[in-house]
């Protein structure tokens, strides 16, 4: 969010200049705030082993699947890397579902 051109880390300008973004400001605050934090909230809360953790766990991984398909749709290109996040995300989930019914035995 320092450089929103992406030059500092190296990103093509041109895969976002041919979307609606002008720069890479709005996917670098949702990146951070809705799949960063929530994740960041979810993890505190497993740690604490309250009995909301696996239910911000499952959210945290279906934000990363959101923010991969948006990305995908937004940007019109594929990467091997996106479909990483895309397991990491359905992994996240599943283990989120686990993490619940076992609290349900």
């Amino acid at each position: 969010m320092i450089q929103p051109d992406g030059h500092l880390l190296q990103l093509n300008s041109n895969l976002i200049n041919q979307s609606f973004l002008h720069n890479y400001l709005v996917p670098g605050i949702a990146l951070t705030f809705f799949v960063g934090f929530i994740n960041l909230y979810a993890a505190f809360k497993l740690w604490k082993k309250h009995y909301r953790g696996a239910f911000w766990a499952g959210a945290g991984g279906l934000m990363i699947i959101a923010f991969e398909v948006v990305q995908i749709s937004v940007i019109q290109t594929y990467d091997w890397l996106q479909l990483v996040y895309l397991l990491i995300g359905f992994f996240i989930v599943l283990m989120a579902l686990q993490i619940k019914h076992k609290e349900l035995i």
